[in-house]
């Protein structure tokens, strides 16, 4: 009986999701948030985008006082994550240098996936599409298309039972596919032994916690100083929450770098001071999701990186200003 209302609570939204998908994106995506919070399970899932595939197995416990969930890297370079709400552990095997990326492993599939997706749900539209098996688990499809040309669409695949999410799949604006997230095997429901919420492998550890990162980020963009650069045009939504100022150390060049995000993707502007002939971007650019466009305005380089359709990148481009050029 210990995990009974959290099967109450998934069977009690069932009606709920799928009556109200095409009209209510944010109610939908926060049920489903609640379920991948809430739910215990035990699985494996793969992340496939372009040629490259890592394998991830995912343990996650969750009660009323804490939620608990460890993933395990099962390809390629040997890593562990533990999330303990919102205190993130990376452990990498001894000899392995500690990076800090705080991107967690497996790119947030479900639980921070949903979160970030509920964040954006205003920019999108949602509406039902097929009936297929997952992980040998019948699922309702839910369609995420943005409501501009500005934003990729997901397509979302969810447990009928559980409503739990099996698999997601990132498209661009003709609808091919970017990004797959998808279980391949997921034990739902199930008691959690402690021990397999512990890493297994001993090493460097880096450790954060994931909720003061991002009002830390906040606090940074709100308290820098005025910059002479404007951007007349994002897309719907986005709003700064990064700004910082470095020198690049090749050549001691001043570089502004921003960061814009609609809570789901964000696009990084950089402003780099032409100090001598360099290689530098020129147009359009692109690696898997990610677009890139560089151009130069009043003697500097200027560089928009996004997980954005290539349009949007060039779009901000064009709109940026320099208006104070006395100040520099």
């Amino acid at each position: 009986m210990k995990f009974v209302w959290q099967t109450i609570l998934a069977c009690s939204l069932l009606v709920n999701v799928t009556a109200h998908a095409e009209n209510d994106v944010d109610k939908t995506l926060e049920t489903l948030g609640l379920v991948a919070k809430q739910l215990n399970y035990d699985g494996i899932f793969s992340f496939q985008a372009g040629n490259k595939v890592q394998s991830i197995r995912i343990i996650h416990y969750a009660d009323r006082q804490v939620e608990i969930e460890r993933l395990i890297s099962l390809n390629g370079v040997t890593r562990e994550v533990i999330r303990t709400n919102d205190m993130v552990t990376c452990v990498y095997p001894e000899g392995k240098p500690v990076q800090e990326n705080h991107r967690p492993l497996g790119r947030g599939f479900p639980t921070d996936l949903l979160r970030r997706l509920h964040a954006a749900s205003d920019y999108y539209h949602m509406s039902e599409g097929l009936e297929e098996r997952v992980a040998n688990h019948h699922t309702h499809e839910l369609v995420l298309q943005p409501i501009d040309n500005y934003r990729y669409g997901y397509i979302l695949k969810v447990d009928k039972d559980s409503q739990l999410l099996l698999q997601a799949t990132l498209i661009n604006e003709v609808g091919d596919a970017l990004e797959t997230f998808a279980f391949s095997s997921v034990e739902m429901n199930i008691d959690i032994p402690k021990q397999l919420l512990e890493a297994e492998i001993q090493g460097n550890e880096m450790t954060w916690n994931r909720k003061e990162q991002m009002e830390r980020r906040h606090t940074i963009a709100m308290g820098q100083k005025t910059s002479p650069w404007k951007l007349v045009w994002l897309p719907e939504g986005f709003e700064l929450v990064t700004q910082k100022s470095r020198f690049k150390a090749m050549n001691g060049a001043p570089v502004e770098q921003r960061v814009y995000s609609d809570g789901l993707s964000s696009i990084s502007v950089f402003f780099e001071k032409i100090r001598a002939q360099h290689g530098h971007l020129h147009g359009r650019s692109f690696k898997g999701i990610v677009n890139a466009f560089g151009t130069i305005i009043n003697n500097h380089f200027v560089t928009i990186v996004g997980e954005v359709p290539a349009m949007t990148v060039e779009k901000v481009a064009t709109s940026i200003q320099y208006i104070d050029g006395e100040n520099q």
